[in-house]
């Protein structure tokens, strides 16, 4: 049973990291605090990291599954849902930069060249010219890049405990739901909490 669950477990990681390699993520936190003395969790309202009416409706159009997907992330870290009296806060925001970037294409130029070789002791002449033909055309090209970031706070002293975030440049034709799904499991994969379930 202990092998089948390991190599499952790793089977898993091989995927997550297949599927993730576009995605950039992190955490921070100071190295000396013990975050295994948070065992219960609660959340706070969704922040948004602007305010553009675009990120505002994509975060709040994905509270829920964000929420319940963290949820069950945790509970797998040990971790218990307590809104009564919970050891640790989390929030999350989330949105879209959109980014464009603009690349000129190479310029073919054709040149003309005249020379005269150097004989019997007289000066050689020479003279040339380059006329660019075609290329150097500018383009435009748009790129979205979706990005998520969850903060955990001590409920006590209201101390920033740790962040963790992934950012992807995304396309309309992307999963975004299982994107997220991936991002939430490589962010959490950075929180250093592990209880015995």
């Amino acid at each position: 049973m202990k092998k089948l669950l390991l190599i499952s477990s790793f089977a898993l990681t091989l995927i997550l990291f297949s599927c993730t390699g576009s995605m950039n993520t992190f955490a921070d936190y100071d190295k000396y605090t013990d975050l295994n003395k948070y065992k219960s969790f609660a959340w706070t309202t969704p922040g948004y990291a602007d305010d553009s009416p675009q990120n505002q409706q994509m975060t709040a159009s994905y509270n829920k599954l964000i929420m319940n997907a963290s949820n069950d992330i945790l509970k797998k870290k040990g971790m218990v849902l307590d809104t009564s009296n919970p050891d640790a806060i989390f929030k999350f925001s989330g949105g879209m930069d959109q980014k464009t970037t603009y690349s000129q294409s190479p310029t073919v130029s054709v040149g003309v060249a005249v020379a005269s070789p150097y004989y019997y002791g007289g000066g050689g002449y020479y003279g040339g010219v380059s006329v660019p033909v075609s290329g150097g055309k500018v383009t435009e090209h748009r790129a979205d890049e979706a990005f998520i970031y969850i903060q955990m706070f001590d409920t006590k002293t209201g101390a920033l405990l740790w962040t963790g975030g992934a950012r992807k440049t995304v396309d309309n034709s992307a999963d975004s739901q299982k994107n997220l799904t991936l991002a939430l499991q490589s962010i959490y994969a950075k929180l250093k909490i592990k209880h015995k379930a």
